[in-house]
């Protein structure tokens, strides 16, 4: 079975979508952990939903990685999938596709998708994981999944890592050896506006979450950058001089 972590903080309306993006998934050996870390809305989702693979808990600490370190710990399947609130599965059959790979060898699987901007869409293509995964973040935290045992063997999530958290993870992994998995297509789509954590102004506390980063990894400085500015890039770079 597959556990779907999702925090959830104010979203309602976006959270809904992004159950009912599980809900049409070919795969029925899911449940969804809904981690409640606001006044309750999102519980109130949950329990209308009335779908008994979705789960609704509140969040035992404070903020979005304490949140998904609540779901990891109540998580019941064997494997362990991330998705934002505002985020959505795309491809009907994506966790069919993570499945076929988690069920034969631990690995990192992560997909390819869109950036949502309001009715426009930017692809996001990260490519095959080598040492950029030393300089950039490029996979996309919503449809990244593992076995549950593999975060927790690594140390868990970093909650001092802060936006941060999964880029944490992934080096971890990425140092422990362990294969990463691309899915191409269309599979995530990854909401960009302003109230989304990644992609607002908080320009000030990303770098210092970065520097942090930097510092644990030893990594050096590296430039303050979000998925839609690497997206540009990656078209740019497709589109040649």
């Amino acid at each position: 079975m597959i556990s779907v972590l999702i925090p959830t903080k104010g979203r309602p309306g976006f959270l809904r979508e992004a159950l009912e993006s599980l809900r049409r998934q070919t795969f029925p050996r899911f449940e969804a952990i809904v981690v409640e870390d606001g006044e309750g809305e999102g519980l109130e989702v949950v329990a209308a939903l009335g779908d008994p693979r979705l789960r609704g808990l509140w969040n035992r600490g404070r903020g979005q990685v304490e949140a998904r370190q609540t779901g990891l710990a109540e998580a019941r399947g064997e494997a362990v999938l991330f998705l934002d609130d505002d985020d959505l599965l795309l491809d009907p059959a994506y966790l069919h596709r993570v499945w076929r790979v988690l069920s034969r060898e631990e690995a990192v699987v992560y997909g390819e998708g869109v950036l949502l901007l309001g009715l426009e869409e930017v692809p996001f293509a990260p490519g095959e994981v080598g040492a950029w995964l030393l300089r950039e973040n490029r996979l996309l935290a919503s449809g990244t999944a593992l076995p549950k045992r593999t975060p927790l063997a690594l140390g868990g999530l970093d909650g001092g890592m802060g936006d941060y958290w999964d880029w944490d993870l992934w080096l971890r992994a990425y140092r422990a050896g362990l294969p990463f998995r691309y899915l191409r297509g269309r599979g995530v789509g990854v909401r960009v506006h302003g109230g989304n954590q990644s992609y607002g102004a908080r320009g000030a506390e990303r770098a210092s979450y970065l520097e942090r980063l930097c510092a644990k990894h030893g990594l050096g400085p590296l430039p303050l950058k979000d998925h839609l500015a690497l997206a540009r890039e990656g078209l740019r770079e497709a589109q040649g001089p």
